[in-house]
């Protein structure tokens, strides 16, 4: 029949442009670079959207392995079951493996659980499950909403989580290929567009990224869901279906079933026109990001992480917020929220000689001696040490903790086996008198001493009974003397002491993402 003969004809289509997308993702050499793609009509994204700073990372030129992620839904079971026709061929000759993510929202997730792990044994493909919490506390509220209130469960909340999870899961140099495709990359540039994304949220999800130890490759963007349906139908593939997909409370649904069907019934073929605006965005990101790397050599305080404020201030405010953005995700944050980085922009540069702090959720940044800085926060809680066993009369190391190691040396044993000894923290009032100087206020001595506002609330203070002896940053005080000087005669303890604290600075060298 006709009907019959064009889904054929559709099908066969659609499996070749499957095939094609996965052969160039996963097959080819040189994989990712843009200057050696081949030109050909095969789709293009694995070529020219990778940031040009990641197309020398390893783990994105070189897998060491493939890790389908598997829902059990069509995009998915496509996307494992292509892989192993490749493998099949001898195509394909990384070794394949899969991961399942059990989120627990739905009484049918047993059964997608069990569905992905017989598709798995009927490919001879091993299978990892990870079964996460979603709550919203977990993953960090609601703030996947775009659109009217929030839905039973936060969409962002599963996201977040389940990325968690393969992160977590991912071997070096290992890559984790996710199914999706066009339309929801579409459904994700409406969701970004409603909430007031720029262009780098608008330009859509990256069809590759650095992602833990390994890397996220996404082979099928360019492809439209109506590709993968009809090779599924035509080669019967089993896959389950989520019934949430059916609930448009949830933003994504209300847009798959209702906003953009009414979309294509006006302008046919708006895909091709959003993702030729959304490939436009890309590169603006790219130049964006090569602009920040210009500006951030030039604002970079020498051999540090920190930003210099007087260069800072020298920029236009569009051109600092840009490197204001680049720098924070540099270091490992999340990226700003455009109310942030205009709060940013306006109060950074402004009444320079004074300190100040901006409290960012997972760190801070302090504008302090004229440089920018960002401070990881945690969750550190004072606690009182008190009197330490000393297995040796020349070294004591005292585990302070979530606040790095406070050492003792020479004589120290004599220190801290007095049943007087303690190491505290600052409570207001104390006052103290270091050698050859007058008693102040310890407050006052920090300020001018120009100890780092980040680390005065976790200075160690070593005490005997109530004689204030040590200060870390800034030395023995003068009551200290009969336990750290030693006469002509040799007599003495000579006790030493240094504070070996956490690293709560934020750099380049040694981001992780918060």
């Amino acid at each position: 029949p006709q009907s019959a003969s064009s889904s054929d004809v559709a099908a066969a289509k659609a499996e070749a442009t499957l095939l094609a997308a996965l052969r160039h993702a996963f097959c080819f050499e040189p994989r990712l670079l843009a200057a050696s793609a081949p030109a050909t009509s095969l789709p293009t994204s694995l070529s020219t959207s990778v940031p040009a700073s990641l197309t020398d990372a390893s783990r994105l030129l070189n897998p060491t392995s493939i890790m389908v992620g598997l829902s059990g839904g069509l995009d998915s079971s496509l996307l494992l079951t292509l892989l192993c026709d490749l493998r099949a061929r001898g195509e394909l000759t990384l070794p394949l493996r899969a991961i399942h993510i059990n989120h627990g929202l739905q009484e049918a997730a047993d059964k997608w659980q069990l569905h992905c792990e017989t598709l798995c044994a009927q490919h001879g493909v091993n299978l990892t499950v990870c079964v996460v919490d979603c709550s919203l506390n977990s993953a960090g509220g609601t703030s996947g909403r775009a659109f009217g209130e929030s839905a039973v469960v936060s969409e962002e909340a599963a996201r977040r989580a389940r990325y968690a999870a393969f992160e977590g899961a991912l071997d070096a140099g290992e890559w984790l290929a996710l199914g999706h495709h066009q339309d929801d990359q579409l459904e994700t540039l409406l969701l970004r567009l409603a909430r007031g994304s720029g262009v780098d949220g608008l330009a859509g999800m990256p069809s590759a990224r650095v992602l833990g130890a390994g890397a996220l490759i996404r082979p099928w963007l360019e492809i439209p869901r109506q590709s993968l349906e009809d090779l599924a139908r035509t080669r019967r593939l089993s896959y389950v279906e989520d019934p949430s997909n059916q609930n448009t409370h949830y933003d994504r649904n209300l847009l798959r079933a209702e906003v953009l069907p009414l979309i294509e019934s006006r302008w046919p073929r708006y895909r091709q026109s959003w993702g030729k605006s959304q490939q436009l965005m890309r590169e603006s990101c790219d130049l964006n990001a090569d602009l920040a790397e210009i500006d951030l050599k030039v604002c970079l305080a020498a051999g540090a992480s920190r930003l210099c404020v007087a260069e800072m201030a020298l920029l236009s405010s569009p051109r600092r917020r840009n490197l204001l953005r680049h720098w924070l995700i540099s270091l490992g944050c999340s990226a700003p929220s455009w109310k942030l980085l205009n709060r940013l922009d306006s109060e950074t540069c402004v009444h320079t000689d004074q300190s100040a702090q901006w409290q960012c959720g997972a760190y801070s940044l302090y504008r302090f001696k004229g440089e920018l800085i960002a401070v990881r926060e945690d969750d550190f809680e004072p606690q009182v040490m008190s009197k330490q066993h000393a297995p040796s009369a020349d070294e004591v190391r005292i585990e302070l903790p979530g606040n790095g190691i406070l050492i003792l040396l020479s004589g120290s044993e004599t220190i801290v086996s007095d049943s007087h000894f303690s190491v505290r923290y600052r409570q207001g009032g104390e006052h103290l008198s270091l050698p050859g100087r007058p008693s102040k206020s310890l407050k006052k001595t920090l300020n001018e001493e120009s100890v780092a506002p980040w680390l005065r609330d976790r200075l160690p203070l070593v005490f005997i009974g109530n004689e204030l002896l040590w200060v870390a940053l800034l030395g023995p005080t003068a009551e200290a003397a009969k336990y750290t000087e030693v006469n002509a005669s040799g007599q003495g303890l000579g006790v030493t002491f240094e504070w070996l604290s956490p690293a709560l600075e934020l750099s380049r060298e040694a981001n992780s993402r918060l």
